[in-house]
């Protein structure tokens, strides 16, 4: 019952939103933020840029808000899109740099709610890397479902797939972060 209210809550601050009401953006923004941030962190690595794309992407949708009117369902999953598509953008424009792991990353993995099963720094910063090393898609996937609790179905609808090829990718994803672990 209390998630049938949150998210009618959600819709009608949506709705609000699309009529330009900062408040009701506010609060979507204190909603969303926090795991926006956590998933692009995790993407890019740097506090920094991991903030700047976070802002963006609160910006974008803003935009995107004042210019729709019915997106009341599928807001989250925007946001998520738009938060990806950015971070994408943010590695082609580095393609060429090697961004540096901050040193306060391992720490923040240990913060995030997987932290029961990360142990140590180290433990943290293999198993970032090994995530780093998965295909893009891989990436996505197991960020979203394990670290931002994301559900398989708004992760079909945030990556265009059905949500059995979602399952599939999750196994996959999970296989291959096995077998790069294992030789770490």
């Amino acid at each position: 019952m209390a998630e049938i209210e949150k998210i009618d809550k959600e819709k009608e601050l949506v709705l609000s939103a699309t009529r330009g009401d900062k408040d009701s953006f506010g609060e979507l923004y204190d909603i969303y933020a926090p795991k926006i941030f956590r998933f692009i962190r995790i993407k890019v690595k740097s506090q920094a840029i991991a903030e700047d794309l976070t802002s963006e992407s609160f910006l974008r949708i803003w935009e995107y808000l004042q210019r729709k009117q019915d997106i009341q369902d599928g807001f989250k999953s925007l946001l998520y899109t738009i938060a990806r598509n950015l971070v994408i953008d943010s590695y082609r424009r580095k393609s060429s740099q090697e961004i540096s792991l901050d040193d306060d990353f391992a720490e923040f993995l240990l913060q995030e709610p997987a932290k029961d099963e990360i142990k140590s720094k180290e433990r943290a910063e293999e198993l970032h890397n090994a995530i780093m090393k998965l295909k893009e898609e891989y990436q996505n996937v197991l960020i979203l479902y394990y670290i931002e609790d994301v559900s398989v179905l708004e992760i079909a609808e945030i990556m265009n797939k059905s949500e059995g090829a979602i399952r599939v990718l999750i196994h996959r994803a999970l296989e291959s972060l096995k077998k790069k672990l294992d030789k770490m």
